[in-house]
């Protein structure tokens, strides 16, 4: 049996990824063990699955679509699974987004796990994953229907809730406001929409019909992003935190792959249109920022993390849990109901140098290579000068390249050697070179992202305890980050990744409680002059570790 429609909206635009974004595929590669998923021809695509899961889970957050509502917003658009005989259809359907232009090559992530004592690399924990540059474009198609029975408890009945519903969609998608893919919390899935058109007719009426069939239904053009005022931002229950700094010495994120001339060469980010700025990661940001939330709470515990790295990311600390989420506690008891894991409250996006150089320019610094000496008949002695005069030479070309690039990434390269522990000397095979970011390199700001009615919609009662100690703990991590305790990057035991932050800001509409108070402010005024909602936060927060100190 159909469903019989009334008005039928029609969305469409183009899909932009701000950054990169990654949709797993089934198959694995060389390169990687994680890959993207691909369309029958074998290109790049978005599956209309994954949009639609991502735009869901966006809605159920606008505060005028959340839970109080006779009708569930989310279950009666998107439709409901059946237990037995209560399941309903979906009302919005979304096409897989095809690849808009050329093939595009996938960049490779590399990712691993840092162990919560040794604060080195976890064994086990090493993964890749191919992932879709910034600037690729796919072409977006998005329908809702209108059924011609009643919707009770929704002002204006099915079609305003449709209707409303499309529009706090587009204006979430072309305001970035929904990341699609997996990664979300480590800066990965920043698309926005561009271009949106939304056309509609009522299909019930045969004039509105043969206008839908002949393309003459009324198409109107979403207004741009820039075009939108503050004040008509969605009220989705985000809370968007903003942190504007510097490096105070030098900073960068380390590359998997070793350079010709220089031995660490400092991690990239190459767009599709073939430009290439350096990169701190959101993974990288997020894991010190989750490390030193971690310290702060066991510190108040008075417990050691575990031992077993598994055992860290399956039983987070209270308030780090629902800020973080935690794994897969591998159990098969059905009872258990968080044997999946929890996704995290905190997504952070990955931050960019300012300057930016070419495709080309940046192949030349990386490729630079001494010349190889072949087996002549010399000695040893005559062979070794030999090869030390061709690297010398390699580095005088390296450095005029380094100075072509310097207004726009300023680099240089620095050489090191670890200390012989009993001779005092330099260790014999020890010395490596660091291609190093100048601290006079400008970098965008870090943007972290909360998801305040994921918070809100925790059910268990100890993740609803858990949800309470987000704020404070949130706080008392941006505090130290304002301070100087936290270190980004590659070497922060050896004096690297040192960072003075100028500003930290709030802003979100739609959020509840006392995450409502930050909005419109600094953490210095927070801190300072801090609202009576927060206040009460922190002393919840207090009590609750003096009794587990008890």
């Amino acid at each position: 049996m159909g469903q019989s429609i009334r008005t039928r909206f029609e969305v469409l635009g183009t899909l932009a990824c701000l950054g990169p974004v990654h949709v797993g595929g089934w198959d694995t590669t060389a390169e990687a063990s994680l890959t993207i998923a691909r369309d029958g021809l074998g290109r790049p695509c978005l599956p209309g699955t994954s949009i639609a899961g991502a735009l869901r889970a966006y809605l159920s957050g606008v505060d005028r679509f959340q839970a109080g509502h006779p009708v569930k917003v989310t279950d009666a658009l998107f439709g409901l699974t059946p237990s037995s005989r209560d399941g309903s259809p979906s009302w919005i359907r979304v096409d897989d987004a095809h690849l808009i232009g050329d093939d595009v090559t996938p960049a490779v992530r590399d990712g691993v796990g840092i162990d919560r004592r040794s604060a080195s690399a976890a064994a086990n924990y090493l993964y890749t994953r191919q992932v879709l540059p910034a600037g690729t474009r796919f072409a977006l198609r998005l329908v809702a229907d209108t059924p011609t029975t009643a919707a009770p408890g929704y002002p204006g009945g099915w079609p305003a809730l449709v209707r409303d519903a499309v529009e706090a969609l587009v204006a979430g998608l072309t305001q970035a406001r929904v990341p699609i893919g997996a990664g979300r919390g480590r800066g990965l899935g920043r698309v926005a929409l561009r271009d949106a058109t939304i056309r509609s007719a009522d299909l019930s009426d045969p004039a509105g019909l043969v206008a839908w069939l002949t393309g003459a239904a009324p198409a109107r053009p979403h207004p741009p992003a820039e075009d939108t005022s503050p004040q008509e931002a969605p009220h989705d229950g985000r809370l968007r935190v903003a942190v504007a700094w510097r490096p105070v010495g030098p900073l960068l994120v380390r590359d998997s792959l070793p350079g010709t001339v220089v031995d660490t060469l400092p991690l990239t980010d190459t767009t599709a249109d073939g430009t290439v700025r350096l990169l701190l990661p959101g993974s990288s940001i997020r894991g010190t920022v989750r490390a030193h939330a971690e310290r702060i709470v066991r510190t108040l515990q008075r417990q050691d993390a575990p031992a077993d790295f598994g055992d860290a990311l399956r039983q987070p600390p209270p308030g780090v849990d629902v800020l973080f989420g935690s794994a897969p506690t591998g159990r098969r008891d059905d009872q258990d109901q968080d044997r999946r894991g929890r996704r995290g409250a905190l997504a952070v996006a990955d931050c960019h140098s300012l300057g930016q150089v070419s495709a080309s320019q940046w192949n030349d610094v990386v490729t630079t290579s001494p010349g190889l000496v072949q087996p002549s008949g010399k000695q040893e002695r005559e062979e070794r000068e030999e090869r030390n005069l061709q690297r010398d030479q390699a580095r005088s070309v390296l450095r005029g390249r380094l100075d072509g690039i310097h207004d726009h990434l300023p680099l240089a390269v620095s050489d090191h050697v670890a200390i012989d522990r009993w001779t005092g000397g330099a260790s014999d095979h020890r010395l490596f070179s660091v291609l190093d970011p100048d601290a006079t390199t400008a970098w965008e700001p870090i943007h972290l992202d909360v998801d305040v009615a994921h918070l809100d919609r925790q059910d268990a009662p100890e993740h609803r305890a858990s949800a309470v100690l987000a704020l404070p703990l949130l706080l008392l991590v941006l505090r130290d980050l304002r301070d100087g305790w936290l270190s980004l990057g590659y070497g922060g035991t050896r004096g690297r990744g040192q960072i003075e932050v100028t500003d930290v800001t709030f802003d979100g509409a739609g959020l509840s409680g006392a995450w409502q108070s930050l909005a419109g402010r600094s953490l210095d005024t927070v801190l300072s002059d801090p609202p009576p909602e927060v206040v009460e936060a922190m002393t919840v927060w207090a009590n609750t570790f003096q009794e587990a100190a008890a």
